[in-house]
């Protein structure tokens, strides 16, 4: 066996938990699939992960918030010398909790999409009792717990998707507002066998995208358009498998605990992981401020 570590990129997105309260229509991290956990050695992942050149891990889902492993794992990532994110719909953001992991967790990103929760609840971006209802209070909780997050100093980061629903909304004075630190704007992303069955309700024409982004220009986002997401994030799912959607479907290597990281991590290259596309991306950039 090769005893060479791999070089990995310098930020990987643990998707920690499988399940979510939410049911945003354009999401592709479903995770059917995943009904059981996997056991693993958190402090030997993480130290794996750091020795191969990791500087940054972003926990993510499903929704992570529902894991209870989040409150000791984001501690110990700190302590490994890792920046640490988490990005979050807010359900479950309290003020207790972010006074709790206060010197452990340096970035929260939350996801919205919209001026409006008019136009949230279009999207599926709220509880599963709210969007049978037509309805959604996501915005609200949003804006309450981005204030906490403030107030007690954490790097603040706004991720938005761009659909059909949205295609038409200003968020310039939303987000002048809220001055996030990093904001992130994706292109709604086709993914085989997870969004396909709600996608013409979706879908946005390149034009239609470009035209969002110009729309905010002033505020300087970081655009993503589909042809820099594909194939170009190092994500680990909830069975510790590298993923990747290089091919337009979700394609998931052997596991991290059966095969090591390194052989793990080859079933990602060879699928068509781009390192050139997470660095053209803006997937390097300067969270240490």
């Amino acid at each position: 066996m090769n005893s060479t570590k791999v070089k990995l990129p310098i930020a990987v997105n643990w998707h920690l938990e499988p399940r979510c309260n939410y049911r945003c229509k354009f999401c592709f991290a479903h995770f059917a699939g995943v009904k059981k956990e996997t056991a693993y050695d958190a402090a030997a992942l993480l130290s794996g992960l750091c020795e191969r050149g990791v500087k940054k891990i972003t926990f993510v889902g499903g929704e992570p918030m529902l894991d209870r492993r989040v409150d000791t794992l984001i501690p110990l990532a700190k302590k490994m010398g890792l920046t640490t994110c988490i990005v979050t719909n807010g359900t479950r953001v309290s003020r207790r909790w972010l006074e709790s992991m206060s010197g452990h967790l340096d970035w929260i990103g939350f996801s919205i999409d919209a001026s409006s929760d008019v136009t949230h609840a279009k999207m599926g971006r709220g509880t599963a009792g709210e969007v049978t209802r037509g309805e959604s209070a996501h915005l609200t909780r949003c804006l309450e717990s981005w204030s906490i997050a403030k107030e007690l100093g954490y790097g603040l980061k706004l991720n938005t998707v761009v659909t059909a629903h949205n295609k038409d909304d200003d968020m310039n004075s939303l987000v002048k507002k809220l001055s996030p630190h990093r904001w992130k704007v994706f292109q709604v992303l086709r993914v085989e066998g997870e969004n396909e069955d709600t996608w013409d309700s979706l879908a946005v024409s390149p034009e239609e995208f470009s035209s969002w982004c110009k729309r905010h220009a002033r505020l300087d986002p970081v655009i993503e358009p589909n042809e820099l997401m594909r194939g170009s994030y190092c994500m680990i799912d909830p069975l510790l498998r590298f993923k990747t959607d290089a091919g337009g479907k979700l394609f998931y290597g052997r596991s991290i605990a059966e095969v090591g990281i390194d052989e793990a991590w080859q079933d990602i290259v060879n699928r068509g992981f781009s390192n050139d596309t997470f660095i053209k991306r803006g997937g390097v950039w300067s969270w240490n401020q």
